[in-house]
């Protein structure tokens, strides 16, 4: 018993001493953006320790990692609705110190200039590496990286959504007029670019549609000073919605621009046109030429701006099972920009699960991520996909509720790369980096 009330004293004693608190962070072998919301921070610090968020800061080994605090809610201080943004590569502590501790706080000098301009903001590297034009929603287009001066990427984060914002499905099995749009014909309620920092730029923007009523945009965009763009978009509904599409997209990924441009992916592992041909998703691109192979691993890789010769419908591929990474790479220019994952989703064995969830679509220079429900006839005349779905449009809208979200996280990478395999491999590195990061664990 004495033992245990000396262990017990001990114990205490060194929590009352304590004068830090430190938090692990970890990602893969190449850098990766972390951003983390203070409130998500302050739930991995046990509650009885009294922090100094104005002294934190970041740690590797022995080195300070350079980091910001986005004031998000635009309040002069740290609060629980800011963003901790930095780079990391293997592993660091976020070091919290306790209310009192005189502790000198790294500072480093911001990457980036911000220049408000009539239609929106332009961003720009201080080496002149990057030049990012921002719109009045928010949304964000590259315009030159490493010396090419060029529309690279556009649109970062803008949404498709479309639906029955008359339905009234419940009442009388109605769904009215169909409608469809994008970002640009949503309400602003707030847009804001943050301070530059030493790691990034941040942009939040709050967008409301004004024909499907109740449905919120909330996306979070992070421009990085080594080509990272990091793209947290929510959809938050405040009504019932029937939806037909609700996707988050980028526009114009090196093409038109770069006439070169190769689309390039791993294989999917599903793919409805192969299941309806009862052939793999392998086989349906090695019948158009279009599988290479990297370290003895096949890729899909046509060229950007081809159809490719689709099974049905007019979009490069649909119905699409989501993979970890794709990329539009131009072998001229040799630079790319990758689409990376932070989890490679699940494929559902049960057809119409899959179907209900979130695919990946190729189309109008568009990568497109999310749900899109139009079911065609085109199901039900192939027998290996008769009868997976009701072609009845009415059973076909994901029906979402007052309260409900769909979030997607997804990292747009600008790089360089000699070749075709180089842009492979590094990809391969920094999607697998990407999807390590543990905070807190």
């Amino acid at each position: 018993m004495r033992r245990l009330l000396t262990v017990l004293l001990l114990t205490l004693s060194l929590m009352l001493l304590a004068t830090v608190y430190k938090i692990p962070v970890k990602a893969g072998e190449v850098e990766v953006p972390v951003v983390i919301r203070m409130s998500d921070l302050l739930s991995l610090v046990p509650e009885d320790f009294d922090a100094d968020w104005s002294a934190l800061y970041v740690m590797a080994g022995n080195d300070h990692v350079p980091f910001q605090i986005d004031d998000a809610d635009g309040n002069g201080r740290i609060s629980a609705g800011d963003y901790l943004v930095f780079l990391l590569k293997g592993q660091a502590e976020i070091v919290i110190p306790a209310e009192g501790e005189d502790v000198k706080v790294p500072r480093f000098d911001a990457k980036f200039d911000l220049e408000r301009i009539a239609d929106g903001w332009i961003i720009s590297s201080k080496d002149g590496s990057l030049e990012v034009q921002i719109n009045n929603h928010g949304l964000a287009r590259v315009v030159s990286f490493k010396g090419i001066k060029a529309l690279l990427l556009d649109e970062i984060g803008i949404a498709r959504v479309s639906g029955w914002p008359e339905s009234s499905y419940w009442i009388d099995g109605k769904l009215g007029n169909h409608h469809e749009e994008t970002t640009g014909s949503f309400r602003v309620v707030s847009v804001n670019v943050f301070t530059p920092g030493p790691v990034a730029v941040g942009i939040y923007a709050h967008l409301k549609s004004e024909r499907f009523h109740g449905l919120n945009q909330i996306l979070v965009v992070h421009i990085f000073t080594n080509g990272d763009i990091l793209v947290n978009n929510t959809f938050k509904f405040e009504s019932y919605a029937d939806m037909m599409k609700l996707q988050t997209m980028v526009t114009r990924p090196l093409v038109p621009a770069l006439d070169d441009a190769l689309h390039i992916l791993p294989v999917f592992r599903r793919l409805v046109w192969a299941d309806q041909l009862n052939i793999t998703p392998l086989e349906y691109w090695k019948a158009r030429n279009a599988i290479i192979y990297v370290d003895e691993t096949p890729y899909i890789a046509f060229p950007a701006t081809s159809s490719m010769k689709p099974l049905w419908w007019g979009a490069t591929y649909i119905f699409a099972s989501m993979e970890r990474w794709r990329t539009n790479y131009s072998p001229s220019a040799q630079v790319g920009v990758a689409q990376i994952l932070p989890s490679v989703p699940v494929v559902y064995a049960d057809y119409k699960k899959w179907l209900d969830s979130d695919t990946w679509v190729y189309e109008s220079l568009e990568f497109r991520d999310g749900i899109f429900k139009w079911m065609p006839g085109e199901f039900d005349a192939y027998e290996s996909t008769r009868g997976v779905y009701s072609m009845k449009v009415e059973d076909m809208p994901n029906r979402y509720k007052f309260g409900d979200s769909v979030n997607h996280v997804r990292l747009f990478s600008l790089y360089s790369a000699p070749n075709v395999e180089a842009a492979v491999k590094w990809i391969e590195a920094k999607s697998a980096s990407f999807r390590s990061i543990k905070v807190g664990e």
